[in-house]
């Protein structure tokens, strides 16, 4: 089996070193995830999405897939953010959140292409928002209505340049707005509706992590330790490779490509930083990167300091989850 690879490409220019995206310092989505973060249809035909062509029409599909997109679009779905605000004092914050059909459009507000799912205010933290069509303020993802009436799920199918053939996948933007202040920041998460193209092909499962180690033991959830001192401080993952799933992709020759998930862990700290932002993943070598990690504190802090840090852990797939700890740290 072949793994999974994800390329990352940085563009740089003479400027002045950006802070490292480690260090959480003001108001920021962390990250974002769907449970499920995948919803199959089966039984479906490759050709009958690949046949809509460039500019095509879902009046081009087959009656019976467009029923089972439509039925699989009333699945319940649950959206989970995690927020941080830092120098907020717990304050509340403003929020939206929209779907909308165009993966290019970065704000999901394209003038009638997209859906108002809700909004609300909430304080940072762990943020849970059902869509399970159980009231008007939680509906449905997959059968929610733009308003020239076409679902919306069917239009991000028409959108799609690929059509559907990797994925019909549906941009859902978070908007967060603090009191007071010009901070006003967006966040996407995509919301992937696949086909089950091949009978080896199966639903993905959100990736958890098992645990985290501090200086190489095990670090509970409920276990906040005292650190001190500016020395960097080892954490890394417990073993997880067991965890990571096979499954199996379509090819532009409409064949099946099996691959092994690959998963990558991003590292956030309120204090300090992290030597790596991210770890894990595939080259292009086929070599795994390791996930052993080190937090540096900050030696201009002069004072005791409570510090959070949040693992975030991506299979590649759309599939996200993290975990949370807490420490104390004096100079």
């Amino acid at each position: 089996m072949k793994r999974a690879l994800i390329a990352l490409v940085v563009a740089t220019g003479c400027t002045q070193p950006l802070p490292s995206p480690t260090g959480i310092v003001d108001l920021r989505v962390i990250a974002a995830s769907f449970e499920s973060p995948e919803v199959l249809i089966s039984p479906c035909d490759p050709r009958l999405l690949v046949s809509l062509g460039s500019g095509g029409s879902t009046s081009q599909l087959d009656p019976a897939l467009v029923q089972r997109l439509l039925v699989v679009g009333q699945r319940p779905l649950t959206y989970r953010a995690l927020v941080d605000d830092p120098a907020g004092n717990g304050r509340e914050l403003t929020y939206r959140l929209r779907a909308c059909a165009n993966q290019g459009d970065r704000e999901c507000d394209n003038t009638d292409d997209f859906v108002e799912l809700t909004s609300g205010k909430a304080v940072a933290g762990e943020w849970t928002i059902p869509l399970d069509g159980s009231a008007p303020s939680k509906p449905l993802l997959g059968t929610a209505l733009l308003p020239d009436g076409q679902p919306l799920l069917l239009e991000a199918l028409t959108q799609d340049s690929s059509r559907g053939l990797g994925g019909i996948r549906i941009p859902v933007m978070l908007e967060v707005k603090a009191p007071d202040t010009d901070e006003h920041i967006f966040a996407q998460k995509l919301m992937v509706v696949q086909c089950q193209f091949f009978p080896t092909m199966r639903e993905n499962v959100t990736p958890v992590l098992p645990g985290i180690k501090l200086r190489g033991e095990p670090w509970p959830e409920d276990l906040v330790p005292e650190l001190s001192g500016t020395d960097a401080v080892p954490m890394e993952p417990m073993d997880f490779s067991e965890l990571e799933e096979p499954y199996t992709v379509p090819s532009l020759q409409l064949t099946p490509v099996a691959l092994v998930e690959s998963w990558k862990i991003a590292w956030y700290t309120t204090l300090g930083t992290m030597s790596s932002f991210e770890t894990g993943g595939t080259n292009f070598d086929g070599n795994t990167d390791r996930h052993k990690n080190r937090w540096q504190p900050d030696s201009t802090v002069k004072e005791p300091r409570d510090v959070t840090f949040h693992f975030v852990v991506r299979d590649g797939r759309g599939g996200q989850s993290w975990l949370t700890r807490h420490a104390k740290w004096t100079p």
